[in-house]
């Protein structure tokens, strides 16, 4: 079994393609079981700006097990989220608004602060410019008031504190993720 820092190094030197094909949804069945969850615990405490492609393909390899589960949110998912909120790149409201509107549970689960990483403005005019009116009247709803305390408690990734060392074998950073 590789551990996570063994899974980010390979992932980080595959094309996008070949990170579809490896840790996708219709992927190897350990990618579907553990290697997934594994990679996202382990960039919980290694990511960088230069992980954000991998950060969004396995966010939508994450979004299509979540649908074809027909049920639940999960936790990989938010970490999938939390990272691109992380990030910062306001086009990736967008991701993060498909990942929230998949059912009630991940509606739910994934906090709106993930929808704006730049403030509520940054992503109405992003969202507007995207012809994303449903996710324009989401944040000009619920994120006009001053969000940067709720802002704060997310950024210091206190909700990821306690992940594992991505030295850790990868049944390990699965496990935990999924507790």
């Amino acid at each position: 079994m590789r551990s996570g820092v063994e899974l980010l190094q390979a992932a980080r030197s595959m094309s996008e393609a070949e990170v579809a094909l490896t840790f996708g949804h219709a992927g190897p069945s350990s990618a579907q079981g553990i290697e997934r969850a594994a990679l996202v615990a382990a960039l919980l405490s290694s990511f960088t700006p230069a992980d954000a492609p991998l950060i969004r393909q396995l966010t939508r390899a994450e979004i299509t097990a979540v649908n074809s589960a027909d049920a639940g949110c999960g936790d990989v998912l938010l970490a999938c989220c939390w990272l691109l909120f992380r990030l910062g790149y306001v086009e990736d409201s967008e991701l993060v608004w498909r990942a929230k509107e998949i059912n009630f549970d991940s509606h739910s689960y994934i906090d709106s602060v993930f929808l704006i990483p730049q403030g509520a403005q940054a992503t109405a005019e992003f969202a507007r410019s995207q012809g994303l009116s449903d996710l324009v009247t989401w944040v000009e709803g619920d994120w006009l008031r001053d969000p940067e305390e709720h802002v704060r408690e997310w950024r210091t990734g206190s909700f990821f504190a306690t992940v594992p060392p991505a030295e850790a074998p990868a049944a390990e950073l699965a496990a935990w993720l999924r507790q």
